[in-house]
């Protein structure tokens, strides 16, 4: 709701959501908003056992909303903006990608793809583990091709397209970040795919160091590494401008 969306249905128990200061504060919300637009939807009360056969949990918060489906439009960003942007490689754990989302937008990537092999979108786990994301990240989940077209149509070249790799023999903090570029999350079990390999055969591949045995890291675990490195980056960058 604070991205701008509202629900089309929405059900709440007055037990668990209204009589609470925050449940009442969005029941509140949902309402004053209802009466405004004239939409004849209004938040609609339901027993318990009507909030768990809607819900994908099997202990619901109190309530549970359907909003619409979310098209982006075609990849842009603002004039004089520096790309940075992230490829998901097959990643198939729902967990995974939910977090990925939502670590994302919290690093500052403008925009993520999904290889035709990533979990579903909108897989209840992965709506979950986003936190939100889904409303305000643009995610596009689509073929190999489109995904090569669109990072070209933002001006991050072959050479920007870096992907992990465990085998890699250069480390995340050796990229310089504050360049446009593309970071490709690799498949939890079985690395770059031949289509990753592909498009990121003129840039480079990273690893993350790691100590002791540890074989390797989470595909979340090493794209939050990486990406927050990344922000860290810009954001010297940024605050050295300033300085200047």
């Amino acid at each position: 709701m604070r991205a701008g969306y509202w629900p089309e249905i929405c059900l709440y128990s007055p037990e668990l959501l209204a009589h609470t200061e925050r449940g009442a504060k969005l029941l509140k919300e949902l309402t004053s908003h209802k009466v405004q637009s004239k939409q004849d939807n209004a938040p609609t009360e339901a027993t318990p056992r009507a909030l768990e056969a809607a819900s994908a949990t099997l202990h619901p918060q109190g309530v549970v909303a359907a909003f619409p489906m979310i098209e982006w439009e075609s990849p842009s960003l603002p004039k004089g903006t520096t790309p940075l942007v992230l490829v998901c490689d097959n990643i198939q754990d729902p967990g995974n990608l939910g977090t990925i989302l939502r670590t994302a937008e919290a690093a500052g990537v403008q925009a993520v793809w999904l290889s035709p092999q990533c979990a579903d979108l909108y897989n209840p786990k992965v709506v979950r583990g986003a936190m939100g994301a889904h409303f305000r990240l643009p995610v596009y989940a689509t073929d190999w091709p489109d995904i090569e077209r669109d990072l070209g149509l933002l001006g991050i070249g072959e050479e920007r397209i870096i992907a992990t790799d465990a085998n890699a023999q250069d480390t995340y903090d050796v990229v310089h970040w504050t360049l446009p570029g593309a970071l490709v999350i690799s498949n939890e079990a079985h690395g770059l795919s031949d289509q990753a390999a592909k498009l990121a055969e003129h840039g480079r591949t990273i690893a993350v160091p790691m100590a002791g045995g540890t074989e390797s890291l989470n595909a979340a675990t090493a794209a939050a590494i990486i990406l927050f490195e990344a922000a860290r980056q810009r954001r010297q960058k940024a605050e050295g401008s300033k300085q200047a």
